[in-house]
């Protein structure tokens, strides 16, 4: 009686998986797989999900290709801060630098990247010297702030600077490619250039023990976040100075660059107070029937659950032919959306690991704005979960290039419309 009772739940559960099982074609999940499995598969697109918004954890920040300037409100994630710290070397060691000299001025550069977000038009900096070291061979998260000294160093920081990412800069002999450049106070070309112990001027090493660098930020009003690349060759400081040349006036400069050995990171903040209503009233986790979030700079993402999963393995057969997340998402007139988005899941010790599909380099996850949507193979995953491999834990849905843009998008969840074409689903295409 109790083998027949098992076998009624069975026969039961499968049923319900798969009420609305069609041949591939019939979901219209074109090119899921070859034709030839196709004649022997089944498919369903009717597994239940749930999906989740929660905050992102930090991310790691330090050392990355571009860093973020600015803050940009945002009507549907609110307001998003990004700031930055760098160290600097010398041109040469042991420069030699006349007793006396008078600075002229002394210029913070740095090399646009080319991306913006916001109408960028002009910004207010605040830029301070650190208090503290940082390294290179240390990992920073996204929640980091090194200690700084109180001193504005901007010279005027009511006049604020104007963004020009694509507008080359003219000197009197020469053309730049584009930069932002930020007058800094003379004093601060004296504390590095004429140091008291002009020792530390003899290598690198002693020079960034001496001076640990700078933090860069923007005033609340900052309209817009724009990208800038440190390593450039125009990303420096440079101090006009003048001297006395045997009784002859002369002018020249000394530049204190950033390469790639020095250290720097970026920060992110996030206030979702003037988000839309769903994030504004966001908890540590938020199920939404109609909507969930991915945001890149240590923001939001999205946790997918797939609790009735794991009744295909009471079945000892199913062959995972293929398996696809698709999430259809809304277009945000601020700003694109992330041109990648990646999967992970948690394994039984916490910590988050890459989709096996993800080594396969078949994954996919790339932005489809013509369709608007994204589309995840996670074929692997799917059956490693199946076999017992892998525990079915929830999969957490991240933004690409999380560390050097602030791109977010809305997500239509499993419940978005009675259409089921507009809603995030998993299409499984299976044999027995």
């Amino acid at each position: 009686m109790m083998r027949l009772t098992s076998l009624f739940t069975l026969f039961f559960a499968w049923s319900i998986l798969f009420n609305s099982c069609e041949k591939p074609e019939a979901l219209n999940a074109n090119e899921l797989q070859p034709t030839e499995d196709v004649l022997y598969s089944n498919q369903t697109d009717t597994l239940r999900l749930v999906a989740s918004t929660v905050y992102e954890d930090t991310i790691k920040s330090d050392d990355l290709s571009a860093s973020l300037l600015g803050g940009l409100l945002d009507p549907v994630f609110g307001l998003t801060t990004c700031e930055f710290a760098t160290q600097f070397t010398l041109a040469n060691a042991n420069p030699i630098i006349p007793e006396t000299i008078a600075i002229d001025s002394v210029i913070l550069s740095f090399a646009y990247n080319g991306y913006t977000y916001g109408s960028l038009k002009k910004m207010n900096f605040i830029i301070r010297e650190l208090n503290e070291p940082i390294f290179k061979d240390s990992t920073y998260s996204s929640s980091f702030i090194p200690t700084r000294k109180l001193e504005n160093l901007v010279n005027d920081p009511e006049q604020g600077v104007h963004i020009e990412p694509y507008n080359f800069f003219f000197t009197s002999s020469d053309s730049l490619l584009p930069q932002l450049r930020i007058p800094l106070k003379t004093s601060l070309g004296y504390h590095i250039l004429q140091p008291d112990n002009p020792d530390v001027l003899n290598s690198d090493t002693d020079f960034q023990t001496y001076f640990n660098g700078l933090y860069i930020e923007t005033t609340q009003t900052s309209p817009g976040v724009v990208g800038l690349d440190l390593t450039n060759i125009n990303s420096k400081i440079t101090v006009y100075y003048r001297y006395d040349d045997n009784g002859i006036a002369d002018t020249t400069f000394f530049e204190f660059p950033i390469t790639s050995d020095c250290a720097r990171l970026n920060h992110f903040s996030h206030d979702y107070t003037f988000a839309t209503p769903f994030l504004s009233g966001l908890s540590t986790d938020s199920t939404s029937s109609l909507y969930a979030y991915a945001q890149a700079a240590a923001g939001l993402k999205t946790m997918i659950e797939i609790p009735h999963l794991t009744n295909f393995s009471d079945l000892n057969s199913t062959l995972v032919n293929k398996a696809e997340l698709i999430i259809p998402f809304d277009l945000n007139p601020k700003q694109l959306p992330p041109s990648q988005v990646f999967l992970f899941y948690k394994d039984e010790a916490g910590v988050l690991q890459a989709l096996p599909d993800q080594f396969t380099g078949n994954i996919g996850g790339n932005v489809d704005l013509i369709n608007r949507r994204y589309r995840v193979n996670i074929s692997q995953y799917i059956q490693q979960v199946l076999m017992g491999t892998i525990p079915n834990g929830p999969l957490y849905l991240v933004s690409g290039n999380a560390g050097v843009t602030i791109n977010g998008v809305q997500l239509h969840g499993p419940n978005y419309s009675s259409n089921a074409s507009e809603n995030m689903r998993l299409i499984l295409t299976y044999s027995n």
